[in-house]
């Protein structure tokens, strides 16, 4: 197996490896876990439906990829709602391999996939229930071939048109962004090349075209088939005016990334710096290309007011071919400016001292994380322990490759380590399953007298009991009125209620309530509850 088939095989089995061994967890993953199950099971394909609702919130196509793997099975697993976002982050690492290859040594590409892969939120979000892998996933198609029609390896029109449909593709994933980066990038890269009009030979009009026929395809499907309260430009205006202008659930401050991004970046993030050095100073075409990229998105979303830190996740492949060539440079396998080696072994030698004490500290949180049994934190303390020491020795050796990528060797142990332990051992603490279960058992009598469950102020909680229910689609409510109603019937009725807003129900109905379960989930105390009839007999 050569190098490049071998860091390909890491990544598959670092995204891979247990994604069925726990299941989908809130606040996103039940959410298109039962968009996609709706569609498997109600035949709502042309516009997901999520708890028997319309969803305005998503366009469909994650939801579709979803909904085919399940088909067969008549039924969303933990594994076929998370083999896309896998199967896309794979698709990546083989696409920065190639960019590697085409602008550096083919050491230099190997690496640069192994970045990626080993990097903390790229990993995480491979394995994640998200939109964000597989729109990463596309809009680096565009950008590749944007890429190879820039180095002189791909006709325009061809590139114009890949640009195009996987830019439409990306819209059907997430919306406007799926066009607005990759268009973006690919005009604000032409502008620093001082080559602007070479836009016209991406097929300025047949790509247009190719992308509203792929769009429109599905607009117009939905029009005539879809349901009647689904509004395309509704839809519109909450991506664009709701959550880019005003921000609807993530409003942060445009310093947010400067925050977030550090810990993401792990294991590589005292290489970035330089990375980012080097690439300035050299500014040839790939440097010039990789920092509008990265520059760009990060721009991108900071004017934004809706701000999350999985937004920038289309910028690490940029960062991570940008940490590549600079380590590739300092170690003399690629050719660039004269850069000191302190911009390894310092910002390492820190690293080193951090996993370190990390590493020491770890055994002693194991009286605080009930769902971890000690013996996996002091496997995990230990292992990141380790991983300190030979980063330091190897600074002390001056092994400048060894300090680069000893960190990340480590890494991939202990994400391998927590997808096959961790991960399983925080299920039933994290997974809605049980308590679904006994919501289903519980009114299940109620619900065959047509009486319907009310889910009071619990935020995304009530796809999660959708879903792990098969099927049970709650009147969601944040009004405790509502809530004094429906419990006020001569019929036993039940509701799943955030359990610290109970006292905010009359005291006649408060009286005639019965608490059967309960359960903490998404920083929530939340409630089974039903109602008493009134006794007929009584005045």
């Amino acid at each position: 197996m050569n190098a490049s088939r071998a860091v390909l095989f890491l990544a598959a089995v670092l995204f891979i490896c247990n994604v069925w061994g726990y299941d989908l967890w809130a606040p996103d993953e039940p959410f298109f876990g039962e968009g996609a199950r709706e569609m498997v099971v109600d035949g709502q394909w042309l516009v997901s439906h999520i708890n028997g609702q319309v969803n305005t919130h998503k366009p469909p196509f994650f939801f579709w990829l979803i909904a085919l793997l399940s088909l067969p099975f008549g039924k969303v697993y933990s594994l076929t709602a998370r083999l896309p976002s896998a199967l896309a982050s794979l698709g990546t690492v083989a696409m920065t391999l190639r960019i590697g290859r085409r602008s550096s040594s083919e050491r230099t590409a190997v690496l640069a996939a192994f970045v990626l892969a080993t990097s903390y939120l790229f990993w995480d979000k491979a394995r994640s229930v998200q939109t964000d892998a597989v729109l990463c996933c596309l809009i680096w198609v565009a950008l590749s071939a944007f890429e190879t029609w820039r180095s002189g390896d791909l006709d325009g029109r061809r590139a114009g048109l890949i640009i195009w449909a996987a830019g439409a593709l990306a819209v059907l994933t997430k919306g406007p962004v799926g066009l607005l980066l990759p268009l973006g990038i690919v005009v604000a890269t032409l502008a620093v090349d001082r080559e602007i009009r070479r836009y016209r030979e991406l097929a300025p009009i047949t790509g247009p075209l190719l992308f509203a026929a792929i769009c429109s395809a599905w607009i117009v499907a939905t029009m005539l088939w879809g349901p009647a309260e689904y509004s395309v430009w509704g839809a519109l205006k909450e991506h664009f005016v709701d959550r880019g202008i005003h921000g609807m659930h993530h409003a942060q401050p445009w310093w947010y990334y400067a925050k977030v991004m550090p810990p993401q970046l792990m294991p590589w993030t005292f290489l970035v710096p330089g990375a980012l050095v080097l690439a300035w100073r050299r500014r040839d075409r790939t440097d010039r290309f990789l920092l509008v990229t990265v520059i760009f998105i990060v721009l991108f979303f900071s004017i934004s007011t809706e701000k999350r830190t999985l937004y920038v996740l289309p910028a690490f492949p940029a960062f991570a071919l940008m940490t590549a060539r600079f380590i590739a440079t300092l170690v003399g396998w690629d050719k660039g400016p004269a850069m000191s080696r302190r911009w390894v072994t310092v910002g390492q030698s820190f690293f080193a001292g951090l996993l370190i004490l990390l590493g020491a500290a770890a055994p002693l949180a194991s009286d605080r994380v009930e769902e971890l049994p000690a013996w996996i934190l002091f496997l995990l303390g230990g292992l990141v322990f380790a991983i300190g020491l030979s980063t330091l020795w190897a600074v002390v050796k001056k092994n400048l490759f060894a300090a680069a990528v000893a960190p990340a060797v480590g890494f991939a142990a202990v994400f391998l380590l927590v997808a096959v332990l961790v991960y399983p051992a925080f299920n039933p603490a994290k997974s809605g399953r049980a308590f679904a279960a006994v919501i289903a058992e519980e009114t299940f009598e109620s619900r065959a007298e047509g009486h319907r469950v009310m889910a009071f102020d619990l935020g995304n909680l009530p796809v999660h009991y959708a879903f792990y229910t098969n099927g049970i689609y709650t009147i969601e409510t944040k009004d405790s009125a509502d809530l004094a109603r429906h419990l006020d019937q001569n019929a036993q009725v039940w509701a799943v209620a955030n359990a610290k807003r109970l006292d905010e129900l009359p005291p006649e109905i408060r009286d005639r309530l019965e608490i059967v379960a309960t359960t903490r989930a998404s920083r929530r105390d939340v409630a089974l509850i039903a109602n008493h009839p009134p006794d007929p007999g009584k005045e």
